[in-house]
């Protein structure tokens, strides 16, 4: 960025006038970071995010539908999920018939992590009702190997430097360099294009008053963005706790994902979930029927795992598929 260092006495910065890249200026009235949860060049300007790795990771595939062959089943027009017992199975659906397979489990099971091999990752696909009937060899095909993804991350981080005041004036940061979340909702195109939209009408406010289209897009971010970090934060924390075979905890707050299923059981419920799952209302809108949903778990009422196998039967589907054949192993 092209801007003088703070200084130490008047802890005051020259806003960002533009970028430097190999030797060369240019110059800029405004300088957006949209570099990423993993971006470099303006780390060392804030302070570490909120949150971080949150337990979870998973493995993708993307695969093509053969010219004609119809989408296999559909929870919502864009994506299919089984909540399983012990992991997550998900598929997000592309352009032009493709779609993306997502095993998700958590990051430290070992015998999990195998997923990354195909012969694993298929035989699991094949196990798995629904999704085995989109990665029919004769509806569609693999248009990748399987891909490890990469930490899961639940972060947020402001505008702000170490000592509260912007970072820098003139250089916002945006999408996931502000705020990340686990992709179980597919959150992250819809929180950079909402962040985008704002950064626009703050800039028609305030025009070039930098300091000023900096603070008023930090405060709009951490009313609008940040809940949906800690939505997810303890969402995937009580994700990991019932995974490892732990019951609903109804000492505190039901985690959003549990107030949804209990819709499935209390059609009551499902008038407040529509602004949630649209992005229009934030998540302490679900406040609003917490109560109901946790009367429905005190009378010891659980969702059920989708079809499918168990973890310790997915375990031993992995394993089966990973182990020499014996002609192989005579050789």
């Amino acid at each position: 960025m092209i801007a003088r260092h703070r200084s130490a006495a008047s802890r005051s910065l020259t806003p960002a006038g533009g970028v430097r890249v190999d030797g060369s200026e240019l110059a800029a009235d405004l300088v957006i970071d949209a570099s990423g949860r993993a971006g470099q060049a303006a780390r060392s300007l804030r302070p570490a995010a909120s949150s971080g790795p949150c337990g979870i990771a998973y493995v993708d595939r993307q695969y093509q539908l053969h010219p004609g062959a119809s989408p296999g089943p559909l929870a919502s027009p864009i994506a299919w999920q089984a909540d399983l017992d012990g992991y997550q199975a998900i598929i997000f659906v592309h352009e032009h018939g493709t779609f993306s397979v997502l095993l998700v489990r958590p990051s430290a099971d070992p015998v999990l992590a195998q997923l990354r091999h195909e012969a694993a990752f298929t035989a699991a696909c094949q196990a798995i009702p629904g999704l085995a009937d989109w990665v029919d060899p004769g509806r569609a095909r693999p248009l990748t190997p399987v891909l490890p993804g990469g930490p899961l991350l639940n972060a947020y981080r402001g505008q702000a430097g170490p000592d509260g005041k912007l970072a820098l004036p003139g250089l916002v940061f945006v999408g996931d360099a502000v705020a990340t979340t686990t992709p179980t909702f597919g959150r992250g195109v819809a929180t950079t294009l909402l962040q985008a939209r704002r950064l626009l009408q703050c800039i028609d406010e305030h025009g070039t008053d930098a300091v000023a289209v900096g603070e008023s897009f930090d405060a709009w971010c951490a009313e609008q963005m940040k809940p949906w970090v800690d939505d997810h934060v303890h969402m995937d924390s009580s994700t990991q706790r019932r995974w490892a075979g732990q019951d609903v905890d109804l000492s505190q707050p039901l985690p959003s994902d549990l107030i949804l299923a209990a819709a499935g059981a209390d059609p009551g419920i499902l008038g407040a979930a529509f602004g949630y799952l649209g992005m229009t209302a934030l998540p302490a809108s679900l406040r609003a029927v917490e109560p109901r949903a946790r009367a429905l778990y005190a009378t010891g009422w659980r969702p059920t795992f989708a079809p499918g196998p168990t973890r310790d039967e997915l375990a031993d589907i992995i394993q089966a598929a990973l182990r020499p054949s014996p002609a192989l192993a005579a050789v």
